[in-house]
């Protein structure tokens, strides 16, 4: 079975046209198994920023819209075009198979860069097919097109050209995606400058500098664009840190925490980190010296992450969102991993059905830490075949109980959603859309929001009062009172229960807004300008009704507030 992967890799690596067309086939699948869901998780706040970018008279009287001009990105604005022509919808999800096919290409090749080993290289392919979860909770393939994931395969790309001394080159690709994220963009620009701070004779500092004044040159655009915006924000804002992180944001900010997603994202981060390691000493890659410098960039950062958030909390600092960088340890340590696997199967050190368990769970399962395990576990199951069909049938029994435990819960939801999903919450969202006017302001029920449920704004094109989407464009500190004015006023004493968990958060909001009397939702729509109240059955309210479906009503406020 090896020597037959082993062939069939080498086959790819020799057939540019085979190994490309695989990976549009394993676009297709891994989009289709992660999911794709338009309107959703990120894109609630991109989509209305983007309808605002087009039509300014959208959302008039609603402040949120206002921080489109603190994102500091040209993808959305690409989109200007398809979304005035009426075809935002295929373009994008074009786009996104497009990404997703250069990612599978990108791997390939860092893949090969590292191991000069196709059957790794094979191995990684089918990897990513599948969802896998590092530090700190995202996929490698996420489940929508967002700037962070299309920016991907052009910055693995570049690190493949670093690693190929083609160093002028992969800085002047990091400064042309500076322009579209910024974030992801400067983690890999970190990792060059570590590795060539210290290998700085070896590389030709005249290289570095000239390597250094194209992504200068190349990220102009948006280094002119925030200049002329909202200066850098140096000062400690503890109070920014504590809202954010004990609403929604802990999971980008904390890495020691007792809430349940917070430690399994670093255990996920460790267990990264364990792939490369273990790999590392097997000295499986001819670049070493450079992927450990790229390592010891990501754990510098990660200091700095520590620093910010439990001593020195700089708005800047949060604003970045530095452990994300977790990503790219995901990405070295899958792929390294991959390089262990593979040498160790062609040598024989991992091998039967034991040995299919570990490469079994490596490409299939959504946490790293499973591999790891069954590695560990190894030598103890090639004992005796009896151990190693006990230990095949728990590890089909634990992806059985994992998929399942996925829909139930809808964390997981596979196949393609191109267009807006048709529910009953963004029911009500279009017969807003369609049946009034664009500066009405709705009070909406803040809660409602989830991995592939949309916010309010995002269809309705209508302004609401206060939501928790807005907690993700946090640190803002000019629009923080704002916020925390308005959502006190239908959701009175969430914030003080906020404890730092995900999901409490939303409970927690979902109960003080439906706390509130019929006398407070009319003081407030008094105070802010709102006209109608949006509401879940049955909790029903003495007012005119002028919509309604199975799962919510809306009341008409004009003349009573």
């Amino acid at each position: 079975m090896v020597t037959a992967l082993t062939q069939f890799a080498g086959y790819l690596a020799k057939k540019v046209w085979l190994r490309y067309t695989l990976f549009l086939a394993a676009a297709l699948a891994a989009i289709w198994i992660n999911g794709y869901h338009f309107g959703t998780f990120d894109q609630v706040i991109h989509i209305p920023f983007l309808k605002k970018f087009s039509d300014p008279g959208l959302y008039p009287a609603d402040a949120f819209l206002d921080l489109r001009n603190e994102h500091y990105s040209y993808f959305w604005l690409m989109f200007l075009p398809a979304y005035r022509a009426g075809i935002l919808e295929p373009v994008m999800f074009a786009v996104h198979l497009l990404t997703t096919w250069g990612l599978f290409a990108m791997f390939w090749e860092l893949t090969s860069a590292l191991f000069y080993n196709p059957l790794a290289n094979l191995l990684c392919v089918c990897m990513l097919v599948f969802p896998h979860l590092g530090m700190p909770g995202f996929q490698i393939i996420e489940f929508s097109l967002l700037n962070r994931t299309f920016v991907l395969p052009f910055l693995l790309g570049a690190m493949v050209l670093y690693l190929r001394r083609k160093t002028t080159w992969a800085f002047l690709i990091l400064g042309v995606m500076f322009n579209l994220h910024a974030i992801y963009s400067g983690f890999v620009l970190m990792m060059f400058l570590v590795d060539g701070a210290v290998r700085w004779r070896e590389i030709g500092w005249k290289r570095i500098l000239a390597g250094l004044a194209l992504f200068g040159l190349a990220a102009l655009p948006v280094f002119l664009w925030q200049s002329g915006g909202v200066p850098l924000d140096l000062t400690l804002r503890p109070d920014l840190l504590k809202l954010s992180g004990s609403a929604l944001l802990a999971g980008v900010y904390y890495m020691f925490s007792t809430v349940p997603q917070i430690w399994l994202g670093t255990m996920h981060g460790a267990a990264t980190l364990a792939f490369y390691l273990v790999a590392r000493r097997m000295n499986v890659s001819p670049h070493e010296r450079v992927i450990t410098h790229f390592m010891l960039a990501i754990g510098l950062l990660l200091l700095v992450q520590l620093v910010t958030t439990y001593w020195l909390p700089v708005t800047l600092v949060l604003q970045l969102q530095i452990l994300r960088i977790g990503v790219f340890l995901m990405i070295i340590g899958y792929i390294y991993f991959a390089g262990y696997l593979a040498a160790a199967l062609q040598q024989g050190r991992l091998s039967g059905l034991a040995g299919g368990l570990v490469v079994f769970a490596y490409v299939t399962y959504v946490s790293p830490i499973l591999p790891l395990v069954m590695l560990a576990l190894n030598r103890w199951l090639a004992r005796y075949p009896w151990r190693q069909w006990a230990g095949a049938v728990l590890l089909v029994c634990l992806h059985a109980v994992t998929l399942v435990f996925g829909l139930k819960s809808g964390f997981w939801s596979p196949g393609y959603f191109l267009y807006e999903p048709k529910t009953a919450w963004t029911e009500v969202q279009d017969w807003a859309r369609e049946n009034t006017p664009r500066e009405t302001m709705f009070i909406t029920p803040p809660h409602i929001f989830m991995h592939y449920i949309p916010d309010w704004r995002t269809f309705s094109e209508r302004g609401t009062l206060a939501t928790l989407v807005e907690i993700f464009e946090f640190p803002h500190p000019g629009y923080l009172s704002y916020w925390q004015e308005r959502f006190e006023a239908i959701a009175p004493g969430a914030i003080e229960r906020f404890n730092g968990n995900y999901f409490d958060t939303f409970k927690f909001t979902r109960e003080e807004y439906y706390s509130l009397s019929s006398q407070d939702y009319l003081l407030a729509a008094q105070k802010y300008g709102c006209r109608y109240l949006v509401v879940e059955k049955p909790h029903l309210q003495p007012f005119p009704v002028v919509y309604q479906n199975e799962g919510f009503v809306v009341y008409d406020l004009q003349g009573l507030n």
